[in-house]
């Protein structure tokens, strides 16, 4: 799938003078083909998590925590944000499931129109399954005494096991139809150890959410990989603020108009007596042509940027002089 449409980004720039405008210059596709045009996206989380409690065994944790949920879903809006080819649209916790490791019946295709309205695809986070439990082991270590004096002594090691289990799909918002169902699962852990049991526990406590939350996220950007694809995008900077041009100029990029602000730069070279404006002039026509891949003219501009002012000579060295 190829996407034409051009990606401006307008970041301020460093100096009050410039701005760093960014375009697209390609595509990377992922492993899931998103309809024809696709640009905006709702994200769903229908996992609601009400486990049963345990009273009996003193290690096997309740698993009535939000931490893998929240941090897929953040992980997956973080990404997508990061290949900077779908926008997000809209987020929607609606048609909630409980959490038991299966997928639950597909939306309908009105449920689908009415929760991702406004966007062409709904990715949702729709089945879950989380287990917690500690185990321990008894190693014994050689402890240093001082003067090659040594004993043996018992440590305590703790392991928790995280079982998880994540399912996701993927709606055409159009048709309601199914692009995509994929399903995670991991058998993680993490240790912790101390000479007293007590401490191995509090250990593993202490780092317990921050795990959790990071398994969910990188499960969540690991989805996200699969079903965006990913723009790149080309960055440079251009003057933005010295004479009525420039600022006019700077107006037309903001609304992706480069024809208008191409006018505004040529008609400032016409007008412009001081050399530095000048030079900020031919900058900009000349990272237009680098954006338009025109190559040689870019650097003809530069050139010029660069006999007017010596300023002139970065612009000759972005555009590869």
């Amino acid at each position: 799938m190829k996407k034409y449409l051009l990606i401006l980004v307008v970041i301020l720039g460093s100096c009050k003078s410039t701005q760093k405008i960014s375009w697209n210059t390609g595509v990377t596709e992922a492993t899931v083909k998103l309809p024809a045009g696709a640009s905006k996206a709702t994200l769903l989380n229908r996992v609601r998590i009400a486990y049963p409690y345990n009273n009996t065994k003193s290690t096997v944790l309740n698993p009535n925590v939000n931490e893998i949920m929240n941090g897929a879903i953040n992980g997956l809006r973080r990404q997508i944000r990061n290949q900077k080819f779908l926008s997000i649209f809209s987020e929607s916790s609606d048609f909630k499931s409980i959490a038991n490791g299966k997928f639950p019946a597909a939306l309908t295709p009105s449920n689908v129109s009415q929760v991702g309205m406004g966007s062409e695809v709904l990715v949702s986070l729709e089945m879950l399954d989380q287990a917690m439990n500690d185990s321990y082991t008894i190693e014994i270590r050689r402890e240093n005494l001082g003067n090659n004096v040594y004993r043996e002594v018992d440590y305590y090691v703790g392991k928790r096991n995280i079982n998880l289990k994540l399912g996701w799909r993927l709606y055409d918002v159009k048709t309601g139809a199914i692009i995509d169902q994929w399903e995670q699962q991991e058998n993680y852990f993490y240790e912790a150890e101390s000479r007293e049991r007590i401490r191995a526990t509090n250990l593993l406590n202490s780092n317990y959410r921050t795990e959790l939350l990071n398994l969910g996220t990188r499960y969540g950007s690991r989805y996200a990989g699969r079903i965006s694809p990913t723009a790149h995008l080309s960055t440079r900077e251009i003057y933005s603020a010295g004479n009525e041009y420039l600022v006019s100029g700077i107006k037309a990029v903001r609304t992706e108009n480069w024809e208008e602000a191409e006018k505004q730069w040529l008609r400032g070279i016409k007008k412009e007596t001081k050399t530095k404006k000048l030079a900020m002039l031919y900058h900009n026509l000349a990272m237009n042509e680098d954006r338009k891949g025109n190559n040689p003219q870019a650097r003809e501009y530069a050139k010029l940027a660069a006999n007017q002012h010596p300023l002139g000579i970065k612009t000759q060295s972005v555009v590869g002089f």
